[in-house]
């Protein structure tokens, strides 16, 4: 059994399983198609709109060093700081595993018949 068609059997059950539970992942129609290329696309834009939100973050630590910015009471501005640099710490993770899934597609439908 080749290795793509062993990754199909293995995930495309957890796949439709868990579709209801999670909003994240690839859409299940392309895994159940075994479209790589529609899977290149959605793990390239994945990784665009995750690296977004890690720009986002960062700009909302320039916001927060900012003497002028006052935090709610409840949250210090150390707080919110490490929040963010947590946050960018596992975006820019999960964008560069999307571009590792998009490089493995990529290859996969190279190797298509």
């Amino acid at each position: 059994m080749t290795r793509a068609v062993f990754l199909h059997v293995l995930l495309a059950p957890i796949l439709i399983i868990t579709q209801g539970c999670t909003s994240s992942g690839p859409p299940t129609d392309l895994v159940i198609r075994n479209d790589h290329r529609g899977l290149v696309q959605w793990y390239e834009q994945e990784g665009v709109r995750l690296r977004s939100k890690t720009d986002d973050c960062r700009q909302k630590i320039h916001q927060y060093e900012d003497p002028l910015f006052q935090p709610a009471p409840k949250e210090t501005k150390q707080q919110l700081i490490a929040e963010c640099n947590s946050i960018i710490k596992y975006n820019a993770h999960a964008a560069e595993e999307a571009d590792a899934l998009a490089q493995f597609h990529r290859q996969a439908d190279k190797g298509a018949p």
